[in-house]
């Protein structure tokens, strides 16, 4: 018999990702924010920010600087999403003892048309540093 392709998952108004093309697809969404960075089970720093700059790699870092983010998925292990009865979207970004919340405002400084991209080069998006190839094993 033959065997049918696994399927990927699916999910829909919430759930947990690790795959670093993932996170970014989930990022791409959001654009202003309120969000809050706990270390260690207290809390850092709170504000609000604009999502500018998503990117995956291992020499970046994630910073929140004048009401910027630039948001690097390499800082962190895994993203939960969720969507309230309000149509806010919060997304939670775990790291090794921290957790970034980003929590969508409503408000947009400009418009995302469907394609738009604010993710850095795909040359500069190195995959392969994420997923081992089969002589890792």
């Amino acid at each position: 018999m033959e065997s049918i392709r696994p399927l990927a998952p699916s999910f829909i108004g919430s759930g947990t990702v690790s795959n670093p093309r993932d996170m970014v697809r989930a990022l791409e969404t959001l654009e202003s924010l309120e969000f809050s960075y706990v270390v260690d089970g207290m809390e850092v720093v709170a504000g609000q920010v604009t999502l500018v700059k998503i990117m995956a790699d291992l020499e970046s870092a994630t910073m929140a600087v004048n009401g910027c983010l630039f948001l690097n998925v390499a800082s962190f292990r895994y993203l939960e999403f969720e969507t309230d009865a309000d149509d806010r979207c919060t997304v939670r970004l775990f790291g090794d003892g921290s957790v970034l919340t980003l929590t969508t405002t409503g408000e947009t400084t400009a418009e995302i048309s469907v394609g738009q991209m604010r993710l850095i080069e795909e040359s500069e998006f190195d995959i392969s540093l994420f997923v081992g190839d089969d002589e890792d094993e």
